[in-house]
């Protein structure tokens, strides 16, 4: 192979061409392959004919040179798409990562969602608010917003998503059942009660047993009574008046009071705010969409970083 052709190859595995150069430079590699190809061809013809009139002539070496060509082109025309790709990958390629859709197209828009995963090291940061979700297919899009960090039903409060390691979020196309998009806590557990997510919340609020609790009674047996009541209340779960309603009149008011008024989301917020484990490591972003967003099949989606480069993509 000519040396220039090998040049042509060093310079797009070690720079970033521009596309109409790289054309110009098939075009050119292209010549200088079949011109002596071609040249040979006619030097061969005429002294063949000058030789041997009537002598067929050889084309073996032409049709090798020129499948040769051929094959560099191909070669040329893949790095140079590769290099395309490369150049429109986000620096954030591959520390955000994204999983299939799960209830595509479910008629429940709030079933339908796409996770995203971080691979990162401890201490760096990654701010998502303001990337976005779109088809290849379709051109439908959708942008991820900002979340609570401290979330209380319906009650707006939003912040950038900034990602660290290990944290992962789920972007709901439909709507909250708290009315916002939000970061998890060692308490949100409780939001599942009477309401439905998906994926369900993990339920992993800290035992009322495991509180510093009060004397309920100066009688042991009457305190006891009441340890036992809250020790069977699971995890994450308030009882209202009607519960105590029904309870034994040997259970102290003080215990009653207790369970209706301390075991629940505010209180183990206010108990919890300052423990190292308090804050999640799972956002819940909602598009508060209906109607289809991706397709059920042959659909490529993109997630994009703020500058419109390709952070990652999924296709099924």
């Amino acid at each position: 192979m000519p040396i220039f052709a090998l040049d042509i190859r060093q310079n797009i595995k070690e720079m970033k061409l521009n596309p109409v150069i790289i054309i110009i430079l098939l075009f050119i590699l292209g010549g200088f392959l079949y011109g002596p190809a071609q040249k040979k061809q006619n030097t061969n013809s005429t002294s063949k004919s000058s030789s041997s009139i009537g002598e067929k002539p050889n084309n073996k070496d032409v049709s090798e040179n020129i499948q040769k060509t051929r094959e560099e082109i191909q070669k040329i025309e893949k790095e140079v798409k590769k290099k395309e790709e490369e150049s429109k990958r986000s620096p954030y390629y591959k520390k955000v990562s994204m999983s299939g859709v799960s209830g595509v197209n479910n008629p429940d828009p709030n079933k339908e969602y796409i996770t995203l995963y971080t691979n990162i090291p401890k201490g760096e940061k990654i701010k998502i608010t303001g990337w976005y979700l779109k088809s290849e297919t379709t051109g439908n899009w959708m942008s991820i917003g900002k979340a609570s960090l401290l979330p209380f039903p319906f009650t707006k409060t939003e912040s950038d998503v900034v990602l660290q390691a290990g944290d992962r979020v789920t972007v709901t196309k439909g709507f909250s059942p708290i009315g916002i998009s939000f970061r998890t806590n060692i308490c949100t557990g409780y939001f599942e009660e009477n309401r439905e997510f998906s994926p369900s919340l993990y339920q992993q609020c800290p035992r009322p047993t495991d509180e510093n609790l009060p004397k309920f009674s100066t009688d042991l047996d009457r305190n006891d009574e009441c340890l036992d009541l809250i020790e069977r209340i699971p995890v994450c779960t308030t009882k209202d008046s009607s519960f105590t309603r029904t309870l034994p009149d040997t259970v102290t008011q003080s215990c009653k009071t207790y369970i209706t008024t301390q075991i629940n989301y505010n209180s183990c917020v206010s108990k919890h705010l300052g423990d190292t484990d308090f804050p999640g490591n799972e956002y819940r972003i909602y598009l508060n969409r209906f109607g289809p967003l991706w397709r059920a099949k042959r659909e490529i989606i993109h997630l994009y970083d703020q500058d419109d480069l390709v952070v990652s993509t999924i296709s099924y």
